[in-house]
């Protein structure tokens, strides 16, 4: 008799229970998926706009500026790559782009200083020969009227043109 009582299976009882508990864990676990899904969709968004962002500051930083800031020079470059200007004060210009992002860059008037390290110092021209002056933008990406990306670069500014 003992030896029939340790060879019973699983009551109703148990294997009901044990559907239960199957039934609440396997709910939870997915549920995590749809918003696994939601994450990475919005991740993938986000690097398309930091690599769109990237890659028109490239454009913009790697262009070969000359004249100053103050001369329709840069604006009629500006222009070029597809930029028209918004306002401007004394710290700063604005320009904006649209495609089927909105793009917005201040490029800021004074010349940003750097460390020298012919004359030991900060400067705004540090090669004597092509009188390079740095000028810091800062590009904003917007899709769909909410800001989406933003970077920071540099404009290298020539006096004149220097022959390579």
């Amino acid at each position: 008799m003992n030896k029939l009582k340790s060879q019973r299976g699983l009551t109703l009882v148990e294997v009901l229970a044990a559907l239960v508990i199957l039934g609440i864990v396997f709910v939870g676990i997915m549920t995590v998926f749809p918003q696994m899904t939601l994450f990475n969709n919005k991740t993938e968004a986000k690097l398309d706009t930091m690599n769109l962002a990237r890659q028109e500051m490239a454009v913009i930083a790697n262009a070969k500026w000359f004249g100053n800031l103050e001369g329709v020079e840069f604006e009629n470059q500006m222009t070029t790559l597809g930029y028209t200007k918004q306002s401007e004060t004394s710290e700063y210009m604005r320009f904006k782009k649209q495609n089927d992002y909105i793009y917005e860059i201040d490029l800021w008037r004074s010349c940003t200083e750097f460390i020298d390290e012919e004359n030991e110092g900060n400067n705004c021209t540090f090669d004597k020969d092509t009188q390079v002056r740095l000028h810091q933008i800062h590009l904003k990406l917007y899709k769909q009227e909410l800001l989406s990306s933003e970077t920071f670069s540099y404009i290298r500014f020539r006096d004149y043109e220097v022959a390579n």
